[in-house]
Order: C-alpha cells, then sequence, then structure tokens
C-alpha cells in the first residue's frame, strides 16, 4: 500500500478508478461498479486527451499498464490490490475482497491479471 500525494483535492469520499475508456472489457467491468456505487466511486478516463496522471501524483506508463485506484485519503492501489479495494466498499462483493487473498486464489488473480495486462493494448477499442 502506497501513500501518493496529489494536487487535487479529494474531498467528496469517493475512490478515483483510473480506467482505459477505449477498452472495452475494461469500460464494461469499471462502469458497472460506478453504476451500482455512484456515491462511492469516480471513474477517471485515461484515454481521454486531457488525462494528465502527473494531475494525481501517478506515473502516466503505470497508469496505461495497470489498473490504478486512489482513495479519497490518498492510499493508491494497482492491480489485483486495486480490484481488492473496489470490492471491498461494496457491500455485494465484501466477499470478493477477502476470497480474492486466499492463499491459492491470490497468485492466480495475480497470474490472471498480468495476462490480461499484457494483452489489454491488443483487445478490440471503442467506437467513439
Amino acid at each position: 500500500m502506497t501513500r501518493v500525494c496529489y494536487t487535487q483535492v479529494m474531498m467528496d469520499g469517493k475512490s478515483k478508478i483510473f480506467v482505459d475508456g477505449n477498452c472495452i472489457v475494461c469500460d464494461i467491468e469499471v462502469s458497472h461498479y460506478k453504476k451500482i456505487a455512484p456515491e462511492i466511486f469516480e471513474l477517471v478516463d485515461i484515454s481521454h486527451p486531457d488525462f494528465d496522471a502527473t494531475k494525481f501524483g501517478l506515473n502516466a506508463a503505470a497508469v496505461n499498464k495497470h489498473m490504478h485506484v486512489l482513495t479519497p485519503d490518498g492510499q493508491l492501489f494497482v492491480g489485483v490490490k486495486a480490484f481488492e479495494h473496489i470490492w471491498s466498499r461494496i457491500e455485494r462483493y465484501k466477499f470478493a475482497s477477502k476470497i480474492i487473498n486466499w492463499p491459492l486464489i491470490n497468485p492466480a488473480a495475480r497470474i490472471g491479471y498480468w495476462i490480461f495486462a499484457e494483452i489489454r493494448p491488443i483487445l478490440p477499442k471503442k467506437k467513439r
């Protein structure tokens, strides 16, 4: 778990989910969380031309490689840990946030996420 200093003050209590809005799979997954818990999450589209990772104290290459979630108190979660954080904040997914850390599940989830992160750039993109 990493603390991040960033210039934008997050006073609304929402976790910011940094998502590739051009990625069909990413957009469907993360939009689902935003839809069921709009008071908890704010989506930040890293594919938008105006997106500036440094505004949030983040590295652009890292944000483009792995999903990042920035909490209102400045904690940064990346990859599988980002999903764990998201699920921990949604009542109906709290069980998943616990299961993801089980000894056999966590390594499998990390491998699956690594594979997805590697192939994401070649997945079909949304038409804008």
